[in-house]
């Protein structure tokens, strides 16, 4: 074999693997954006039906309202039973990016396969309408990323979460972004940016997520506070 016969097989040998790699990870980023997407989507809404079904009920989001909803006290709130792991328990809705985040299934555990099919609960943490801080994860890109536009919420956006027996409306109060080392950001630590009294219940929810959009370098935290409770069979005027 000549010396440029062996040079040209180098070079082929070097824009075959070029070639290679492009397609990989050409094939990645259609994964990533698109092909992961639909599975989540078709995940979250099988575990959606389920859960409705388990109710004994359908989505509420489209019953007319003959009269305005009418909050309850949350003294009268029954509480949940604690989930078992990767068992959907809820849905939640944010109006704000309501094509994000609607009726998407909150599931116990912040595990790949929870992830992968809707929003994660901290274990650990509190349960929706009761005292203590109620964390959730949900990714910020593929897989359903239903915390993509993050960004867009502002202060005083609605957070409303479903059970069978509630609606739970929570009023965010502020963000910060976070190392992802901050575990206390799920804990039920008194925070004076809440505005919540040293005497009044400690009701609060808090939305985690990866910052920048992509990365996995920080957390993006949101946290908000119980506002008003509704019956299921009234819902929020919010998600009309």
């Amino acid at each position: 074999m000549t010396q440029r016969s062996r040079k040209a097989k180098i070079f082929r040998f070097i824009g075959n693997l070029c070639i290679g790699g492009a397609v990989f990870f050409a094939g990645l980023i259609v994964y990533r954006l698109w092909i992961s997407n639909y599975f989540s989507e078709r995940a979250a809404e099988s575990a959606r039906t389920e859960l409705l079904a388990s109710w004994g009920t359908s989505s509420q989001t489209n019953t007319p309202w003959l009269s305005s909803p009418s909050t309850i006290a949350p003294t009268e709130v029954k509480a949940i039973s604690a989930p078992t792991d990767q068992e959907a328990f809820a849905l939640l809705y944010i109006p704000r990016i309501g094509n994000d985040v609607w009726a998407t299934p909150i599931f116990e555990g912040v595990k790949r396969k929870q992830l992968n099919s809707g929003i994660g609960h901290y274990p650990d943490s509190g349960l929706p309408g009761q005292d203590g801080n109620f964390s959730l994860f949900g990714h910020r890109s593929s897989y359903g990323q239903p915390f993509s536009n993050i960004d867009r919420l502002r202060v005083g956006d609605e957070v409303v979460v479903e059970t069978k027996d509630f609606f739970f409306v929570y009023t965010l109060k502020f963000d910060k972004i976070v190392q992802p080392s901050a575990i206390w950001v799920t804990e039920p630590t008194q925070m004076d940016t809440l505005e919540i009294a040293a005497d009044d219940p400690y009701r609060v929810i808090t939305l985690i997520t990866c910052e920048p959009r992509w990365s996995t370098a920080k957390r993006w935290v949101w946290w908000g506070v119980l506002s008003a409770v509704y019956p299921h069979d009234m819902p929020p005027a919010a998600l009309a």
